[in-house]
């Protein structure tokens, strides 16, 4: 997941409304050119089962969903990156074991991120404290870890994507170099250079390597970069640095197609780049004439006020050291501060991009997050193919990218009530 997207139950309500039978024997949506206008997708997910909620067992409770999968046999994995542990969940919603618990040692968990399932059917989890990558077997057995060279490849930490040839997809992860010294190591944190687009090996002997050049935007105006240093209890320092903040900027969204194919949003304008894994070119693009919206003063002011409140809720957040520092950190105060600095002095892209997020489900299909064109409301999702057909509009109330997709249909998604405990439910979209 991706990337986590928190959905009421509300916003699906009006989807299982009339689904009766299975969803497999609702006929497939008629399909159009890309250049159509938007037409309702009407599709009616069956709902097969939920886990966790305030009066869940304690095995389906969960303190912070960080990421969740589907394997080929339709079992549900979910990681928890607070309580540092992976759970199976079987195809009709019953506990099927733990995989992993926290630790240092092997088979466990330190500092997990995110996960993803390969073509062979390993769950790979990237985790900082352990350097690289965590992998573990179908029947959730531990089979080893693929140490990174986290200051030449860095670790990615979010939006990780299996491809077919058993590697990894993402962007281009952090850069973390440990430097040590007479008065222990010191850490530092940077972004790589532009916006490359990485493959993981998961071979040791192999390292991984950057196939893409995304566009990247200007740079803001200079200035403005904020800093901050904390101290760990052996005596190391790490710093974090923090840019100027561009709101709007188009952010870079990555799919994977069956075929190996990868696909690339990274302008403010409806445009999907179609790319070849190995040698980077372009064999196509997706577009339809939805425009980015232009940003105004209203606009930025919802932007900052949104920021500020968001930061406000999050504080009291830690950031820990990845080794040599003895377990220490950055003082959650001097984060804020840094944090509410750079939102009261950000600066503002002209446009907000159309594309905010893509998704390929087990049929292909594409799945195209829009924005509204207001910061913080929910805009509608697209469906079409990678060959030029357009399924249909999924609206801005209902159904977005799920944050898992899985075999025959299956999609996941995750709620979160008003005390922010989270619970997935498990439903089947039509496949035709």
């Amino acid at each position: 997941m991706r990337h986590p997207y928190p959905r009421a139950a509300s916003l699906l309500s009006m989807l299982w409304a009339g689904a009766c039978g299975g969803a497999d024997s609702a006929p497939g949506p008629p399909t159009a050119g890309l250049d159509a206008p938007d037409r309702p997708l009407q599709w009616a997910p069956q709902e097969l089962y939920s886990v966790g909620g305030f009066d869940a067992p304690e095995w389906a409770t969960f303190g912070s969903v960080a990421d969740i999968v589907f394997d080929s046999e339709g079992t549900l994995y979910i990681l928890d990156s607070q309580a540092k542990t992976i759970t199976r969940v079987s195809p009709t919603g019953e506990f099927a074991g733990t995989v992993a618990g926290p630790g240092e040692g092997p088979g466990e968990l330190n500092n997990p991120m995110a996960m993803a399932m390969s073509s062979s059917g390993h769950l790979v989890v990237p985790d900082a404290g352990h350097r690289g990558f965590v992998r573990f077997g179908p029947d959730g057995e531990w089979l080893d870890n693929v140490a990174v060279d986290l200051a030449e490849e860095g670790l990615p930490v979010n939006g990780i994507h299996a491809h077919p040839s058993g590697g990894l997809v993402s962007t281009a992860g952090l850069r973390i170099n440990l430097a040590r010294g007479p008065s222990g190591g010191r850490t530092s944190i940077s972004a790589p250079e532009g916006r490359p687009v990485h493959m993981y090996s998961l071979n040791a002997e192999t390292p991984g390597r950057d196939f893409f050049s995304a566009w990247d935007p200007p740079e803001p105006p200079e200035g403005g970069e904020s800093e901050v240093t904390g101290s760990g209890s052996s005596g190391g320092r790490m710093t974090m640095r923090m840019s100027r903040i561009q709101a709007f900027e188009p952010s870079l969204s990555l799919g994977v197609l069956p075929d190996g194919r990868i696909l690339v949003a990274d302008t403010s304008s409806y445009a999907i780049k179609i790319v070849d894994p190995e040698d980077g070119s372009v064999l196509g693009r997706l577009e339809r004439p939805v425009p980015p919206t232009v940003v105004d003063e209203r606009l930025q002011r919802i932007e900052r006020d949104r920021r500020l409140a968001q930061a406000a809720e999050s504080r009291g957040a830690r950031l820990i050291t990845i080794g040599g520092s003895g377990g220490g950190g950055i003082d959650p105060d001097a984060m804020q501060r840094m944090m509410e600095d750079q939102i009261e002095n950000m600066v503002f892209y002209p446009e907000i991009p159309v594309i905010e997020a893509l998704g390929v489900d087990s049929e292909g299909r594409i799945w195209v997050q829009r924005s509204s064109g207001v910061p913080g409301e929910d805009g509608p999702t697209d469906v079409i193919t990678a060959d030029r057909r357009y399924l249909g509009t999924l609206p801005a109330d209902g159904l977005r990218i799920p944050d898992a997709f899985g075999p025959n249909g299956l999609i996941a998604v995750t709620e979160l009530d008003e005390f922010d405990v989270p619970t997935i439910r498990v439903l089947r979209l039509p496949t035709d």
